[in-house]
C-alpha cells in the first residue's frame, strides 16, 4: 500500500504491463469462487437489460456488470457470460444497448434472464420496445438506453469484458431502479 510520501508514477513514466495470469498460475490464497459470489451478491448493482440487433441476429440478456469506464470517450463496460448465446451474437453485431430498469420492472428482468423459457424474438415483441440508430432494441420505459458500439473486447476467466462506446442515450423515464443486493431485487431509499 502506498503511503503520502510514497512516489507515484510521473506523467510519462513507463507503467508496468500486468500479465494475465491463467488458472494454473494463480496462487493457492485466492478465495474460492463460492466465497467471492457470496462477497459480491452484497455489492448492490443496477439491473440491466443488455441487447443488440443485426446481421448476425438478435439477443438480449438481464444483466447486473455494466459501469462507467470514461466520459471522454464515453465508454462503458458490460461483462457477458462467454456460454452465453448473446455474447457471440454481441460480438459479431458489434453494437449493443444498455436499457437500465426500473423498480416496477422485475417480471421483465427475470425474463431476460431465462425464467419461463420466452423465445428470444417473444422477448422484444411487447408494446415497450423501440430501436435506437445502432438497430438495438431498447426498452422505452427503462430509467435510461445507451446505445452503443462495440470498442474493444477481452477475455477475462468467465467472461467477456465488451468495452462500448455510447453514441446516444436516451432518458425514457422517471422513478425508482432496479437493484440487485444479496440475491434479491430491491430499490433505492435516497438517505440525504
Amino acid at each position: 500500500m502506498l503511503t503520502q510520501t510514497e512516489a507515484r508514477p510521473a506523467a510519462g513514466d513507463v507503467l508496468k504491463h500486468w500479465p494475465i495470469e491463467t488458472s494454473d498460475q494463480r496462487p493457492s490464497t485466492y478465495v474460492s469462487a463460492e466465497e467471492f459470489r457470496e462477497a459480491l451478491s452484497r455489492v448492490a448493482s443496477s439491473v440491466s437489460i443488455v441487447s443488440t440487433d443485426g446481421e448476425h441476429g438478435i439477443a438480449g440478456f438481464t444483466c447486473s456488470a455494466v459501469c462507467s469506464v470514461t466520459d471522454d470517450p464515453p465508454t462503458i463496460m458490460v461483462c457477458v457470460n462467454r456460454k452465453s448465446a448473446a455474447n457471440a451474437i454481441i460480438k459479431a453485431n458489434g453494437v449493443l444497448c444498455v436499457s437500465s430498469l426500473g423498480a416496477e420492472q422485475v417480471e421483465l428482468s427475470q425474463m431476460f434472464a431465462g425464467v419461463g423459457r420466452v423465445p428470444m424474438n417473444e422477448r422484444f415483441a411487447g408494446p415497450h420496445w423501440s430501436v435506437l440508430a445502432t438497430g438495438s432494441p431498447y426498452c422505452t420505459q427503462s430509467r435510461v438506453a445507451l446505445d452503443c458500439r462495440v470498442a474493444d473486447i477481452r477475455e477475462v476467466g468467465t467472461h467477456s469484458v465488451i468495452f462500448a462506446e455510447v453514441l446516444s442515450t436516451v432518458h425514457a423515464s422517471d422513478g425508482q431502479p432496479l437493484i440487485y443486493h444479496s440475491r434479491n431485487y430491491a430499490t433505492i431509499r435516497h438517505v440525504a
